[in-house]
């Protein structure tokens, strides 16, 4: 398997966009609901019990990141264990977003311009 795209095509591409799955992380509620946690000590210390031995900024950005870093299914596992969840309640997919749609014009639109076309007097001549 490659990491890579090997037909050449740039990732970040609108293509390559619209196939990434959208999801949301929510490892910092899942914290607060199931155990009370309001800051990223405790959960530091329960990793470091599990065998992860992360730094403090570390745990910080696992926690308050919207997309966390890529992570090994070892540590996935340890975070639902530690908070009694499931895959699915730690990362919930979202739906794809429609694509835009830009409105088509039928036909150019008339330039107007900013001044009257005609004299304001023009209707009122007398014979």
């Amino acid at each position: 398997m490659a990491a890579i795209p090997t037909n050449g095509s740039p990732q970040g591409t609108p293509e390559a966009d619209a196939l990434q799955p959208r999801y949301e992380w929510r490892l910092q509620e899942l914290m607060a609901v199931r155990k009370n946690w309001y800051s990223t000590t405790k959960l530091g210390s329960e990793l470091s019990r599990y065998g992860f031995e992360m730094d403090r900024s570390s745990v910080y950005r696992l926690v308050k990141t919207d997309r966390p870093p890529k992570m090994t299914i070892e540590l996935i596992l340890a975070l639902c264990n530690i908070l009694k969840c499931k895959f699915e309640d730690l990362v919930v997919e979202l739906s794809p977003e429609p694509a835009a749609q830009v409105p088509v014009s039928k036909s150019p639109r008339p330039v107007v311009p900013d001044i009257p076309l005609l004299a304001t007097d023009f209707f009122d001549a007398e014979g």
